[in-house]
């Protein structure tokens, strides 16, 4: 689900940092709605925090308002748009959080 980084900042434009980075998160379609998603991803950061990370990122699709709502909730805002980001074409937006 998650990978720690050293890397450019998401965040701060000229720095580098220990990034934590949220490679994929899911909930099968009858169990949503039900906040999963949220503590799935409230763990994670927790747990880039305890390992040292002082930003988290993921990437999203432009078309998952869901996905886009939820992150937002939770501090994440979009620092960039990537096109044609995923094999069909569809782009994706870069969301950063400082922790």
């Amino acid at each position: 689900m998650c990978r720690i980084e050293y890397g450019f900042s998401s965040v701060n434009r000229f720095g580098f940092a220990r990034k934590g980075h949220i490679v994929s998160v899911a909930v099968l379609e009858q169990h949503r709605r039900k906040r999963l998603g949220t503590c799935l991803v409230q763990q994670a950061i927790e747990g880039m925090k305890r390992r040292g990370c002082s930003e988290a990122y993921l990437e999203v699709r432009t078309s998952n308002q869901p996905g886009i709502k939820l992150y937002e909730e939770l501090g994440f805002r979009i620092t960039s748009r990537m096109e044609t980001y995923y094999r069909d074409g569809e782009a994706a937006y870069l969301m950063s959080k400082s922790l």
